[in-house]
């Protein structure tokens, strides 16, 4: 039986590592010490699983997954040579990642799977937070967060509900951690690139805070993308969300930072 060391949401902006420095410095700051205080959280673990969403780095519209889990012995990361940190071989964690799917596809879900995952900024921002060594073997099961029609708010805290039932029942490995990155409100490609929707933000962190995610799991596509064709990321952390159910989050950090145009935020779990 695994131990569930920590349950986190965080925002994953590639300026985060490309270059923190345009950011304000007490944005900056405030941002990156509740970075400091969800990552602590996670030394010690034996592996990290790490859900974010598909950029296009694997997959693209002759194929597109809602769910796939990487299962591969490493996985080659980051793809972006500007990203701030040297190409490698990240280290994955094959025996949990084949009792991640296992576990799932009993519970009714049908992932599927990669031996030769490439991992983007979505992945690599955050993996670098919880090992800047690169040692952290890691389990990344990426998401359609991108390309219509995508799993359903609701779908993907099912999801991690199903994957925090199977984390804990994992005998390969004896402490885990989970992260969902992404998010918050952001355009990406568009007229409005550059704009938060701060209201929004605020509001989807006030839910989970209170445990209150059902106004949040009905929420229409069409609806949350008010906030920005970006905020499809969310799904993340409602599989966060829904791996440390009926755990309430812990807001440490959220900055609405236009030079890295994005609501950055972290939060932890339980």
């Amino acid at each position: 039986m695994a131990d569930l060391v920590t349950v986190a949401g965080m925002s994953h902006a590639p300026m985060m590592l490309a270059t923190p420095e345009s950011a304000p410095d007490d944005q900056r700051r405030r941002f990156f010490s509740g970075v400091a205080e969800a990552t602590s959280a996670a030394r010690g673990a034996d592996a990290v699983v790490i859900c974010s969403n598909e950029h296009f780095t694997n997959f693209f519209y002759d194929h597109m997954p809602a769910f796939c889990v990487g299962v591969g012995e490493s996985h080659l990361g980051p793809v972006e040579e500007w990203l701030g940190i040297p190409q490698g071989e990240v280290p994955g964690h094959a025996a949990l990642a084949t009792e991640v799917m296992q576990g799932l596809i009993a519970t009714g879900f049908e992932p599927s799977f990669s031996h030769e995952l490439k991992l983007d900024h979505g992945v690599m921002t955050v993996y670098h937070a919880l090992s800047p060594d690169g040692l952290l073997p890691l389990v990344p099961l990426i998401q359609n967060c991108a390309v219509a029609p995508m799993p359903s708010l609701r779908r993907c805290f099912e999801l991690g509900r199903a994957l925090g039932d199977v984390l804990r029942r994992a005998t390969s490995v004896g402490r885990v951690a989970v992260v969902g990155a992404g998010g918050l409100s952001h355009w990406v490609g568009a007229p409005r690139v550059g704009e938060i929707d701060e209201g929004f933000d605020r509001w989807f962190l006030d839910h989970l805070a209170r445990g209150e995610v059902d106004d949040v799991l009905d929420m229409p596509d069409a609806e949350l993308e008010q906030a920005g064709n970006g905020a499809h990321e969310i799904r993340s952390w409602l599989t966060a969300a829904g791996v440390a159910w009926p755990q309430p989050a812990r807001v440490l950090a959220y900055e609405p930072i236009q030079s890295w145009i994005t609501g950055m935020a972290v939060a932890v779990f339980g």
